[in-house]
């Protein structure tokens, strides 16, 4: 049997679940999930998308983005809006206060990225991003937004 030390699998497993509680705890004192924080800086960065391309590029379920947006919806931080050329597709757009609220979490969570990089030098740290970027590409490239790979148009 292998030590699942030598996994990367856990190794990302056992990160992920340290810093979602980092995250998370970050986050609790301006009323954001992480899925909807990730939200609003998608929609920040990105412009209106559907519900189906926030799913992807979030990395979560239809369902969580579902639950997410109708909670940023009654909170006035995303409005919905009819897609200008596909009837049937609804777009998501973030609000003034939205965008707000993202550079908030933002401001939020510095603390957060400074003590995950600092085992590394300074110019190691744009390494362990690259690296983590490119192995995001390889699993859900929609998640690294418009122009990084992705094969989605917004719809």
């Amino acid at each position: 049997m292998k030590d699942p030390s030598e996994r990367i699998g856990y190794l990302i497993w056992q990160i992920s679940q340290a810093y979602t509680l980092r995250f998370e705890r970050a986050l609790r004192p301006l009323g954001l999930t992480q899925t909807q924080f990730s939200t609003l800086v998608r929609l920040s960065l990105d412009g209106p998308l559907s519900s189906a391309e926030l799913a992807r590029r979030c990395g979560v379920t239809a369902q969580s983005i579902g639950t997410a947006l109708r909670s940023l919806v009654e909170r006035g931080l995303v409005e919905r809006h009819p897609h200008p050329t596909h009837g049937k597709i609804i777009e998501m757009c973030v609000t003034a206060a939205g965008e707000a609220l993202a550079q908030q979490g933002e401001t939020a969570l510095e603390p957060c990225e400074q003590e995950t990089l600092e085992p590394f030098l300074p110019q190691e740290q744009e390494l362990v991003r690259a690296h983590l970027r490119r192995m995001l590409g390889a699993l859900n490239a929609p998640a690294l937004g418009p122009g990084n790979g992705s094969q989605y148009d917004g719809t």
